[in-house]
């Protein structure tokens, strides 16, 4: 292969023979044509037209729940609620012979209802229900030990005692009983008033009230007039050695006859129920909770007096 001398990078000459240029080092030979134009290229393709979208939209609220503590908070309301709608059904039928079991069972479930939804009425109800609680309870020991000691005085008697001391030992026993039973009425009753006191209006207090005065006065009606009967019975016991059938009869049948007059107390306490209960249906109690303010105690969006924000305050 033949090689000329000319180098046709750096236009030097070298010697024949070489095959690079001794002065830029590139291979000598021919080199192909240099263009005599720069190759044209096309004009960009046109970007295509972007797609339209529609109008903004407002972005979709997130619906959070209530806080753990909302919620229950407002379980304790309708617990507190549908006890008391309890007590005043039962109070309703507490009274009635027969039927009259039901609403004890309503009252009892009425009763746990109000004490399991106490907290969210304020520490005022919350006292006032613990304390009534103390009274129903001391309540029921003391008519335990009054029926105790009745049955006791009874049983006491020898079967071969004179009819006359049978007939004083039974006076005395149902004396205390009926004693008895005023005073643990008279208990049991503090505890009706303070159930529901810190739920009423002053109406509803007054109802309350009413409804113990009541209940304690047809209880002392009831002793004084029984008691009467009684020593009748007891001198037509001792005078003629017998006991009349008929004459029991009608001391069971004044006795049932004040026992039916419980309707006062119980329909004036039943009023007292529905005026608390409407009230928290309606939404008058328990008041809202405060406001949960921010870290520098102004509400969100309020500059505090100045103008100026504060400084940011690690909490401690």
């Amino acid at each position: 292969m033949a090689f000329g001398a000319q180098c046709s990078k750096c236009g030097f000459t070298n010697q024949p023979g070489f095959q690079f240029c001794t002065n830029c080092g590139s291979t000598l030979g021919a080199s192909p044509p240099m263009p005599a134009t720069p190759p044209a290229f096309g004009a960009p393709p046109a970007y295509g037209t972007p797609p339209m979208y529609g109008p903004p939209t407002a972005p979709i609220p997130y619906a959070y729940g209530p806080p753990p503590w909302e919620m229950e908070r407002r379980k304790q309301i309708d617990r507190t609620k549908t006890g008391i709608l309890l007590l005043l059904i039962g109070s309703l039928l507490s009274w009635i012979p027969f039927i009259n079991f039901v609403g004890g069972l309503l009252l009892l479930i009425g009763a746990i209802l109000v004490i399991l939804g106490r907290k969210a009425f304020g520490p005022a109800h919350s006292r006032n229900v613990v304390a009534s609680i103390v009274v129903f309870i001391v309540g029921i020991v003391g008519g335990f030990v009054v029926g105790f000691a009745f049955a006791i005085t009874v049983l006491t008697i020898s079967p071969g005692s004179p009819a006359s001391v049978v007939a004083e030992t039974i006076r005395s026993a149902f004396n205390t009983l009926l004693i008895g039973t005023i005073v643990v009425t008279a208990i049991s009753s503090i505890g009706s008033i303070l159930f529901t006191y810190a739920l009423q209006t002053q109406l509803g207090r007054t109802l309350l009230f009413a409804g113990y005065g009541a209940s304690v006065a047809i209880t002392i009606a009831t002793f004084a007039i029984v008691s009467s009967a009684l020593d009748a019975l007891i001198t037509d016991v001792i005078a003629s050695g017998n006991v009349d059938p008929l004459a029991v009869a009608a001391l069971q049948t004044q006795a049932t006859g004040f026992a039916l007059l419980n309707v006062i107390p119980s329909a004036i306490f039943a009023a007292a129920n529905y005026i608390a209960w409407s009230r928290i249906n309606r939404g008058e109690i328990p008041a809202p909770p405060a406001p949960v303010l921010p870290l520098y105690g102004q509400p969100p969006g309020q500059m505090p007096p100045g103008g100026q924000a504060p400084p940011p305050v690690h909490p401690q």
